[in-house]
């Protein structure tokens, strides 16, 4: 087993990237390893602006051509980028993809990700909870945060949005 160097880092500990002082590549990075690691099963991440040759939905892409299972909540009301966003939405279910719509009279402006593995009889996960976009084009000038976790309370709360947000009606 080759090691994934993002997610063994923060194993470890938390990182806290400061956008653009760090670089963006670090999230793009992380959803390549998942996208390629055998013992991840599952990649749930939130959209509101992506790039227009986005390395974030190749990655997703490849996530689940590999066999993983993931879930895009996409807001389609991101102001300019609506046209965009149902192309992405096309694109991605058409890869197979499951792609969530914003929830009616609610606007999903979050940008966070909870990856699912599953290893020697144990589940871990792996997030992200950022400010900014997921466009690596804008990361290079807009000030940002991205906290990068296994931080069990953290990721519980990321879990509790995504269920929301993928079955409103039963909360």
């Amino acid at each position: 087993k080759q090691p994934c160097r993002i997610m063994e880092v923060i194993e470890k500990r938390d990182v806290m990237l400061h956008l653009p002082y760090h670089s963006f590549d670090s999230i793009i990075d992380l959803l390549r390893e998942a996208a390629i690691d055998p013992f991840v099963q599952s990649i749930r991440i939130t959209c509101y602006r992506l790039a227009k040759d986005s390395k974030i939905v190749n990655a997703l892409i490849n996530a689940v051509r590999n066999g993983k299972k993931v879930t895009v909540v996409l807001e389609l009301r991101a102001r300019f980028d609506e046209e965009a966003n149902m192309r992405w939405k096309a694109q991605l279910e058409e890869e197979g993809v499951q792609v969530v719509l914003g929830i009616h009279d609610m606007k999903v402006h979050a940008k966070i990700c909870v990856i699912k593995k599953r290893e020697f009889n144990r589940t871990k996960q792996y997030g992200f909870i950022s400010t900014g976009n997921l466009n690596e084009n804008t990361a290079g000038y807009y000030g940002d945060h991205c906290l990068l976790t296994t931080n069990t309370n953290i990721i519980a709360d990321m879990n509790r949005i995504f269920d929301f947000l993928e079955n409103p009606l039963k909360k």
